[in-house]
């Protein structure tokens, strides 16, 4: 998570070397106050930050030319950034830019207005610990559109080897936010559970085992047309059919003794 900013102040001496018209002059040292402000005082791996310089001070260049209020005035800063310590072989260098056009006009010789703060945008990357940025050297152009018209190209003086140029530490950590690995098999694990207890086979097992089949010599079928009570059944006809048959055979018995003793009355009288 990103932190408060922290600033570094430092009065450097540069060498200016003024150019008109492509023509470089004669460099002169000036005392430069520097201000470098980190946004942040602890940074994030693949989270950009803003750091910017800022110059001022008494001891500042001139304006070379004369600069109408349609010309502009631009600060080119260079950032060194160096990556876990002051001895890291691996640097890299931003150049960030910033403009400002003038209320009114300045004269030639005539002292710069507050200068425009160039603003550069930094972002660690995977297996950065520390960064360490430096302000370093510095260019005030005049310009019209985006024709150049006179600047002047400011290094570290070399009179005076020794001084501490304006810099910032910053500590470099992961992102707290990351997703940490462990949590990701959780959701898949969680539900797996469930669809096995909920499964519906166990319920087609006992449906299928509760119906049990009966034995064919078991059944009693009903004859068509008949009325359920137990008798008959598939073995034989009803005792019925024997009762019925038997009334049928006295009847056709007394019939036939009535008929005969019809005919044997006339040859008795």
């Amino acid at each position: 998570m990103l932190t408060s900013a922290t600033a570094d102040v430092r009065t450097v001496a540069y060498a200016c070397t003024p150019t008109l018209a492509s023509q470089p002059g004669t460099a002169t040292d000036y005392d430069v106050s520097v201000t470098l402000n980190s946004t942040v005082t602890s940074a994030v791996v693949g989270t950009g930050f803003t750091a910017t310089v800022v110059l001022g001070g008494a001891d500042m260049p001139v304006s070379p030319v004369e600069i109408p209020t349609t010309m502009s005035i631009q600060v080119l800063t260079e950032v060194e950034v160096k990556s876990n310590g002051a001895t890291a072989t691996t640097t890299a260098t931003v150049t960030p830019s910033a403009a400002v056009t003038p209320a009114a006009p300045i004269g030639s010789g005539a002292t710069f207005p507050a200068l425009p703060t160039p603003t550069a945008t930094i972002t660690p990357l995977t297996g950065a610990t520390q960064l360490i940025l430096t302000a370093k050297n510095f260019t005030i152009r005049v310009m019209n559109g985006t024709t150049e018209v006179g600047k002047f190209a400011c290094v570290p003086s070399t009179s005076a080897p020794s001084q501490t140029l304006a810099a910032a530490t910053v500590p470099v950590t992961t992102s707290s936010g990351s997703p940490s690995p462990s949590p990701s098999p959780s959701p898949s694990a969680t539900p797996s559970p469930s669809p096995t207890t909920s499964s519906p086979k166990p319920t087609k097992t006992v449906t299928e085992t509760a119906t049990a089949e009966v034995p064919v010599d078991d059944q009693v079928e009903t004859p068509d047309g008949g009325v359920a009570t137990g008798g008959g059944g598939v073995l034989g006809p009803d005792g019925r059919l024997f009762v019925l048959t038997g009334t049928a055979i006295v009847l056709a018995a007394g019939v036939g003794g009535l008929v005969l003793r019809s005919r044997r009355r006339p040859h008795q009288g």
